[in-house]
């Protein structure tokens, strides 16, 4: 076997001096904590690899020994709160990479609470998820966006109080909120473009308080809505509930 060169000789020692020495795991546990909340800030989808190479100076061996402890800190709440964490990592799909989003575990805010750009924000992001609940769950966008037109919001125009509908559904989706995909339809050649909720409106929206809210913009109660009535009580299919199954038709 050929002798290795002088500077593969010094690499390969540098490599197993680094592997050898003892691993501050706090410390680096502490590193990834505060990696994930900084790259959350946004609500953006976080990659594993930027992890790695951010707070494990790019030892991605290292990831699955210090991930668990990390998201246990993150997941706690401390009794006095307001909150210092109180989030829950969340695998997502994402083009075929390893990636997660930081969920909230603690009960959202009241809009009250919330500061005027973020009423406006999540005011619209509530209009979108309850239609697409009260509408089992998927609709095509084109139908979204004839819904909102029914309540004066123009996908191609800027709302005095929402700003630029288009530019934020972009940013739902973007954090996870709402998802977008392609699926035939019956007697249709091409695909058509579909919404449904995403892995972040799964873990942070409450369904019942969104048919609860739904349905008093409609005049209507809960229970004439079995589909969604049942989803939102935990209750199987064969279940009765008093008053008749509506559909969601007067949200055409």
């Amino acid at each position: 076997m050929p002798r290795p060169s002088q500077s593969q000789s010094q690499r390969s020692q540098t490599d197993h001096n680094v592997s050898s020495q003892p691993v501050d795991e706090s410390h680096l546990v502490r590193n990834v904590v505060k990696t994930i909340l900084n790259l959350s800030i946004n609500k953006s989808v976080i990659k594993r690899s930027d992890i790695s190479s951010i707070a494990l100076k790019g030892d991605s061996r290292l990831y699955n020994r210090i991930i668990p402890e990390a998201a246990e800190i993150l997941h706690e709440v401390p009794r006095n709160s307001p909150v210092v964490y109180g989030y829950k990592l969340v695998d997502v799909e994402s083009k075929g990479k390893k990636t997660m989003i930081l969920c909230s575990t603690v009960e959202t805010s009241s809009f009250a609470e919330l500061n005027e750009n973020y009423r406006r924000r999540y005011t619209l992001l509530f209009l979108m998820l309850g239609y697409i609940f009260m509408k089992n769950g998927t609709v095509p966008e084109s139908m979204m966006w004839d819904f909102l037109q029914t309540v004066g919001i123009d996908e191609q125009q800027e709302h005095e109080y929402f700003g630029e509908p288009k530019k934020l559904l972009e940013l739902f989706i973007k954090q996870a909120y709402v998802m977008r995909f392609k699926q035939s339809m019956e007697g249709m050649n091409e695909e058509s473009i579909f919404l449904s909720w995403g892995v972040r409106a799964n873990q942070e929206v409450s369904k019942r308080e969104l048919l609860e809210s739904m349905c008093k913009l409609m005049n209507r109660k809960p229970t004439d809505f079995k589909t969604q009535y049942i989803e939102t009580q935990g209750l199987s299919d064969d279940m009765s509930v008093d008053g008749d199954e509506e559909s969601a038709e007067e949200l055409e």
